[in-house]
């Protein structure tokens, strides 16, 4: 490829690439503790994401085992700086009304202390709740799902969960793989500047400028 092609395509993508980003994040199901969850982080506006919290692989409800020192109903991080944090639940929540609090140091499995958590409504496993947790979490800084950050136990998040076997117990997600869904318009720059691109080329094919 002609030199001047080959620095007019990695330009154009420089762009598109500094442009997209992702709304969504997925966090794979959990496999540390009582089995199991998921997590979705979804940017909502520049200081607000929502998570919903997704029961899996055999877990049946949510449930409070403990007070919030011990069991934390679910509990998440975030990234230091922020300030003004919050959590609301938005209208067909199953979940509302919880008051958010700070620093709990889960028992148990040693998924370690958590900077932000709730406890389920409700005492014990007789208070269980189905799933999926979604609400919303707001701060007065500039918030998005890149600002969910493990602890230093590396667990990212952890929920109290009742399993089919009518057994309950922490479950902590510990995995930083997570997978990235761009927002539609990350995917609308993507095309539009690829169209550039290739405008571009075929205007400097047609005069003749192209040439090694």
């Amino acid at each position: 490829m002609p030199k001047k092609l080959a620095t007019t395509c990695f330009l154009g993508l420089m762009f598109i690439a500094i442009g997209a980003k992702a709304s969504t994040i997925t966090f794979p199901t959990s496999q540390s503790g009582y089995c199991c969850f998921n997590v979705d982080a979804t940017q909502i506006n520049d200081n607000t994401i929502q998570l919903q919290v997704n029961l899996a692989g055999g877990a049946e409800y949510f449930v409070n085992t403990g007070s919030g020192s011990i069991h934390p109903g679910f509990a998440f991080n975030l990234a230091s700086g922020l300030s003004g944090v919050s959590i609301s639940f938005p209208a067909g929540s199953l979940w509302s009304g919880e008051a958010l609090d700070t620093d709990a140091t889960t028992k148990g499995p040693s998924f370690g202390t958590f900077g932000y958590y709730f406890d389920n409504p409700d005492r014990g496993g007789s208070g269980k709740d189905s799933g999926p947790i979604v609400f919303n979490i707001t701060s007065s800084s500039d918030l998005s799902p890149q600002d969910l950050v493990a602890n230093t136990s590396g667990y990212y998040f952890a929920a109290d969960i009742m399993n089919s076997d009518g057994k309950t117990g922490e479950a902590g997600l510990g995995t930083p793989n997570v997978s990235l869904t761009p927002e539609p318009s990350s995917l609308l720059l993507l095309g539009t500047g690829l169209l550039g691109v290739a405008g571009t080329l075929r205007r400097r094919l047609i005069s003749g400028s192209l040439r090694g």
